[in-house]
């Protein structure tokens, strides 16, 4: 309840697991700590996959946590699932597994070179013309026009692509490996002979084994000095003693970012400045950064300050050229 109350902004939901003596499917919610780690919110073993089953089931994970909703939900695309959580979190956004996602696309389509171009169009920063674009093209060469897997997948982009998804906060669930990563885990401890308080020890020792996982990244991130290398050392030591040590790591790609973006112009309005930089890589794609002093506020138009909740390489350079020490409270997610 603790963990839920801190980190439920993002849930995952998933219900693939039957490895117990009744052949029930058993639902794990789950979701991604200050270390990025996987944390597990509760397990539920279910009568069946119907939708009044989920939304039952739904309706008491909120009850239990005092009625505290989570604003994104990621499952693996189960239309019963889809269902009961349109009907009980109607204003959380769903988001589909992408690892899920991947071994559909497997096993679904056999042309191997649509593999790649799915997963661009899942991961690559595209903006929302770019990826209709791009998946028009793609498809049409690729002959797919009437795979109806395909057809149903690009029915449902606005849940898995990111051109769709700017600007929602996922937690670190832009990689596919949490929900592999956690089906493995679990699997490991379930044996198709358990009883149900078997079951109930082996989940329990689960949970045990991620609370240790944590207590081990607390301790580094503790006692973890940095070696500064980006040469925005001020900038570096302060985040180095804000974040824990992996979203720290995240962080400083970002700063360390700084020397490859070109720096093309500085407009300012009353007290508002909006600076524009490019990438020395593509110098075509300029990105537009506010800063207000007064507040001080800001903001980035590629968004990955509200989907990450870390900082942007462009931020960092308005911070460099504003002769920034400290990263503004505005810009650290309490989360992290």
């Amino acid at each position: 309840m603790a963990d839920y109350k801190l980190f439920s902004d993002v849930v995952a939901f998933d219900a693939t697991y039957r490895s117990n003596k009744y052949n029930k499917p058993l639902v794990v919610f789950s979701g991604s700590n200050h270390h990025k780690q996987t944390v597990i919110f509760g397990f539920a073993l279910l009568e069946d996959e119907e939708v009044r089953t989920y939304r039952w089931v739904l309706l008491n994970l909120v009850d239990v946590m005092d009625n505290k909703k989570p604003s994104v939900v990621v499952t693996d695309g189960d239309k019963a699932m889809r269902a009961a959580i349109a009907d009980v979190l109607p204003s959380a956004r769903h988001w589909l597994c992408r690892w899920h996602l991947e071994k559909n696309c497997v096993m679904r389509v056999k042309e191997s070179d649509f593999r790649k171009v799915f997963k661009k169009a899942m991961y690559a920063n595209l903006d929302v013309p770019e990826f209709e674009d791009y998946w028009t093209t793609a498809v049409q060469s690729l002959g797919l026009m009437n795979n109806s897997w395909v057809k149903s997948t690009y029915e449902l982009r606005h849940t898995w692509a990111t051109a769709y998804l700017q600007g929602t906060f996922y937690a670190g669930y832009k990689t596919t490996s949490r929900c592999e990563g956690i089906n493995a885990f679990v699997k490991g401890f379930l044996k198709s002979t358990n009883s149900l308080l078997e079951l109930v020890h082996s989940l329990d020792r689960v949970v045990k084994d991620y609370r240790n996982n944590e207590v081990t990244a607390q301790f580094y991130s503790t006692y973890y000095t940095p070696v500064l290398i980006t040469g925005l050392d001020k900038i570096e030591l302060f985040a180095s003693k804000i974040y824990t040590r992996s979203v720290f790591k995240e962080v400083r790609k970002q700063i360390k970012g700084v020397g490859g973006l070109l720096f093309l112009e500085k407009d300012t309005i009353s007290t508002i400045s909006v600076y524009k930089f490019s990438s020395t890589a593509n110098r075509r794609s300029v990105r537009r950064v506010l800063y207000d002093p007064t507040e001080p506020k800001i903001e980035c138009d590629c968004h990955m300050w509200s989907s990450e909740g870390i900082p942007c390489t462009h931020i960092f350079s308005v911070m460099k050229y504003e002769g920034l020490d400290e990263i503004p409270p505005s810009l650290i997610l309490r989360r992290w």
